[in-house]
């Protein structure tokens, strides 16, 4: 974990982000929201964009749904393990169009700990949320220059959010794969031009400004389940399966295989001893070649089993020694290093 991530409370720190909480992500003229423009003008009693629900007059009401709605609180948690579930870059995102090329599909989530992470054939996304887009929302609601932090948690959720759509959409076949009906990423009114004027300077957003879970992209959820098991003691980082028959299928194919490799290992040790019998009589021939059948049968499953098993500590280690070097190569330097 860089030294930024581990001293994002410092004084020092502290103050950056505070000074950033005042400047908003996007111009006024660039906004792709106006619903909350009658709020400036003297209205407190305008409801969140897309969230009927929730009144713009009910601070606390606001500051709960805000904090449930765009902030992943485990995952900033974990933010200084997260090295070994991903590349320490928050570039680390593809395009939504390259999901395809993988075979991945695009599965909407509102849940933002679930943003950006994958798992075999998908990856979870969170629409963007309408009131990010409203320039007047940030002025009004984010921006002081003493939040408290529940709002600094909200606002760096939510600048986090907009840098990760910078790299979700870099074309207009991401842009238009955001907008299909049964995913409906950005709302359906707006126009490619509209998105590259609104979110053409995400990527100039730092570190410092953003939640801790954003120093990173994509996130795979089979070593996340991993890292909260040996960080947290808890079974799973987020239970999708539907139920037990879910769970217990992917174990299947491991056992399959171990249970195909006992099974052959043990039907050569039957066979060399079985051809014992026959040494003393006349099928010279035949017992050779069932001896040698079952030596060689106990070699290549022993030889496979160790390719396989080789194979996996090896693709391990070196995805491990990769993330470490990318976590020193990405650590601040101090003035004694560059000395």
């Amino acid at each position: 974990m860089t030294e930024t991530m581990l001293n994002e409370n410092s004084p020092r720190n502290k103050a950056h982000r505070i000074a950033a909480a005042l400047q908003p992500p996007f111009t006024k003229e660039r906004q792709l929201n106006h619903e909350l423009d009658s709020y400036s003008n003297g209205d407190p009693h305008g409801a969140l964009p897309s969230q009927p629900r929730i009144s713009m007059a009910l601070a606390e009401q606001l500051s709960d749904f805000l904090l449930s709605d765009l902030s992943p609180t485990k995952l900033n948690q974990l933010a200084p393990q997260l090295w070994l579930c991903s590349a320490p870059t928050h570039t680390n995102i593809p395009p939504l169009h390259n999901h395809a090329v993988h075979g991945r599909n695009i599965v909407v989530s509102e849940d933002p700990a679930l943003h950006l992470v994958w798992d075999t054939g998908r990856i979870f996304i969170k629409p963007l949320p309408t009131y990010l887009l409203s320039h007047t929302f940030w002025t009004q609601y984010l921006l002081d220059s003493t939040p408290s932090n529940e709002k600094l948690c909200i606002r760096e959720a939510g600048m986090g959010l907009l840098r990760s759509y910078f790299y979700c959409i870099r074309h207009e076949t991401d842009f238009r794969v955001a907008q299909q009906p049964h995913l409906s990423l950005l709302p359906m009114s707006l126009t490619w031009q509209q998105w590259c004027d609104f979110a053409a300077t995400f990527n100039t957003i730092e570190n410092a400004e953003v939640a801790p879970r954003y120093h990173y992209g994509k996130l795979q959820l089979s070593r996340l389940h991993w890292l909260v098991r040996m960080s947290m003691w808890e079974l799973n980082y987020y239970y999708i399966d539907g139920g037990y028959g879910e769970s217990f299928a992917r174990y299947y194919g491991p056992l399959l295989f171990v249970f195909g490799i006992l099974s052959v290992l043990l039907s050569a040790m039957q066979v060399g001893m079985a051809v014992e019998q026959l040494q003393s009589r006349d099928w010279v021939a035949f017992w050779s070649v069932c001896r040698w059948f079952s030596v060689i049968s106990l070699l290549i499953s022993a030889t496979v089993t160790l390719y396989l098993v080789a194979s996996f500590v090896v693709k391990s280690m070196d995805e491990l020694i990769w993330a470490a070097r990318a976590q020193y190569r990405a650590r601040p330097r101090s003035r004694t290093d560059t000395a």
